[in-house]
C-alpha cells in the first residue's frame, strides 16, 4: 500500500474559512462520489490546519490530503481516469493554489500507535 500526501495551499484571494468550507464539503463530496475514487482509492483523509494557527501568522500549508492506493500504478491510473479529469481535477484549482501545492508518494513505516486498545 502506498500513500500520496498532498500539502495544500489555499488560493490567495480566499479566506481560510472559505477554503476549508469548500474543501471539506464541496470537494470532499466530489471525491467521495467519483467512480474513479471508488475504483482506485482505498482511503482518503483531509487534515485541515486549525483556524487558531492563522491568528499566529502565515501558515506553511493550509492542510494535507492523504490518499491510499494499492500500487503506484493505481495512483497513476486514478489521476489519468476520465471521471477524475472531468469532475475532481477542475475543482482543485477553485480552492487550492496548485502552483504552491506539493504532491509526494510515500510508504508508511509505523513507529508507534497508541490509538488502539
Amino acid at each position: 500500500m502506498i500513500k500520496l500526501i498532498v500539502a495544500v495551499r489555499k488560493r490567495p484571494e480566499m479566506s481560510a474559512q472559505e477554503f476549508h468550507k469548500h474543501w471539506r464539503t464541496d470537494h470532499a463530496q466530489l471525491v467521495r462520489e467519483n467512480p474513479a475514487t471508488l475504483k482506485y482509492v482505498r482511503k482518503y483523509v483531509q487534515c485541515h490546519t486549525m483556524l487558531d494557527e492563522y491568528e499566529l501568522g502565515e501558515v506553511a500549508y493550509d492542510g494535507t490530503a492523504e490518499l491510499w492506493f494499492d500500487t503506484v500504478q493505481d495512483k497513476d491510473a486514478f489521476f489519468r481516469d476520465p471521471d477524475y479529469l472531468t469532475s475532481v481535477q477542475p475543482d482543485e484549482s477553485r480552492f487550492a493554489d496548485m502552483t504552491q501545492t506539493v504532491f509526494f508518494v510515500t510508504e508508511e513505516e509505523p513507529i508507534l500507535d497508541n490509538t488502539t486498545d
